[in-house]
């Protein structure tokens, strides 16, 4: 990995689960001083790294780089889609309600805006539509959260940052 860094290039490596992959291509890229975008199979394994992973190495290392997580849009909340749903009341039910309240609430004490922070959202609860924006339904500049957007603080945040941890839906999805 060290050697593919200096020389440039493509490298793909493949190992079993639990041999240390992670740390055999992170200490090197690292070390490199490289701006780094670490791509990952699942939010699960974005988590991992960006929170556990990441930080022990470069303890361990003495590095100093800032790192972002980035997610896709859907993982952010959208405080526009959020008060639109909070002004039409057309949710189905009961436990709806009381969840959009809750993201409400949480909505004011946020700091990343990840809707998986919010207890008891499931990731296929019918909620999340009304309260996360689409590229087709985002009101970019237009929106007066604009400068507020938990999406584009999450990008101002990538850009800014020497290691950006993301998955591989979010990477092909702008390699076009």
């Amino acid at each position: 990995v060290a050697n593919q860094i200096q020389t440039g290039g493509s490298l793909v490596v493949q190992a079993g689960t639990g041999v240390g992959k992670t740390f055999a291509y992170l200490i090197p890229a690292l070390l490199s001083r490289e701006r780094i975008l670490v791509s990952t199979a699942t939010k699960a394994l974005q988590e991992q790294l960006h929170v556990r992973d990441l930080p022990a190495l470069l303890s361990v290392l003495g590095v100093k780089v800032q790192t972002a997580l980035l997610k896709g849009r859907s993982s952010y909340l959208c405080i526009h889609r959020m008060e639109q749903t909070l002004d039409q009341g057309l949710l189905p039910d009961p436990e709806s309600v009381a969840m959009l309240h809750r993201v409400k609430k949480w909505s004011a004490v946020t700091q990343r805006g990840e809707v998986s922070e919010v207890p008891g959202l499931e990731d296929q609860s019918g909620l999340l539509p009304l309260v996360t924006s689409t590229r087709e339904n985002c009101l970019g500049s237009e929106c007066a959260h604009w400068q507020s957007c938990h999406v584009n603080s999450a990008r101002r945040d990538a850009m800014q940052a020497d290691v950006v941890v993301i998955n591989h839906h979010l990477f092909f999805a702008d390699w076009q």
